[in-house]
């Protein structure tokens, strides 16, 4: 799942209240902010592999740091602790860390049991929606459309047009990730997942307030 993840940020953000857009697609991808970093250095592995399921020629071999259930717990904490720090906002930091929660529940929804329980467990689990294309899809696509649409009529923010050109942006690429060919390595996967970050510094220029000039 991709597009699913930045559907319950955006559906989680409620007008002008923090955590921002940005944090929230912080929260909601985290672990897959992680990942990538993970296999570069090494930690967790993965392969390419054709038909490993019906929508992803992705092989998660080993990835308990990032994705198991027990990391997210942590992670959760991590992030929601450290925006409390920063906040003293304890409601925005309960809501960051159940989306970081979020993202391990729709991983279950759609992967293949591969998601480890914890790094110190060999039980995987996965109800395998990625091997129902056309259900799949439909749902993920619904799901980013409507958080797409009620962020952008509840929400009060300046740059409409750039909001648009991002929401085009993960559709597209959503949709190039279904139908193109399988990636050619697995360095490739891992350092073009990192330009993930690009998208939150994205989510936050679109609520920057313009400045006024005098």
């Amino acid at each position: 799942m991709f597009i699913g993840h930045f559907a319950v940020g955006l559906l989680s953000k409620k007008n002008d209240q923090l955590p921002s857009l940005a944090m929230m697609f912080l929260a909601v991808q985290l672990l897959d902010l992680i990942w990538p970093i993970l296999v570069l250095f090494g930690i967790e592995t993965f392969s390419i592999d054709p038909g490993n399921t019906k929508l992803t020629h992705l092989n998660f071999e080993f990835y308990p740091y990032s994705h198991s259930l027990l990391a997210a717990f942590v992670w959760s904490l991590l992030l929601g602790a450290g925006y409390f720090l920063f906040t003293k906002n304890s409601k925005g930091s309960l809501l960051l860390g159940g989306l970081v929660i979020s993202h391990w529940i729709l991983d279950l929804i759609t992967h293949r049991p591969d998601l480890p329980l914890s790094p110190f467990s060999e039980t995987r689990m996965g109800f395998g929606l990625w091997n129902y294309p056309v259900i799949e899809i439909v749902l993920e696509v619904l799901l980013f459309g409507v958080g797409a649409f009620l962020y952008y009529k509840s929400s009060n923010f300046k740059r409409k047009k750039s909001f648009l050109l991002l929401i085009a942006f993960l559709l597209v690429v959503h949709l190039m990730n279904l139908s193109g060919p399988p990636p050619p390595n697995v360095m490739a996967v891992a350092w073009s997942a990192n330009l993930m970050w690009l998208i939150i510094l994205w989510a936050g220029w679109i609520e920057k307030k313009p400045s006024q000039s005098t």
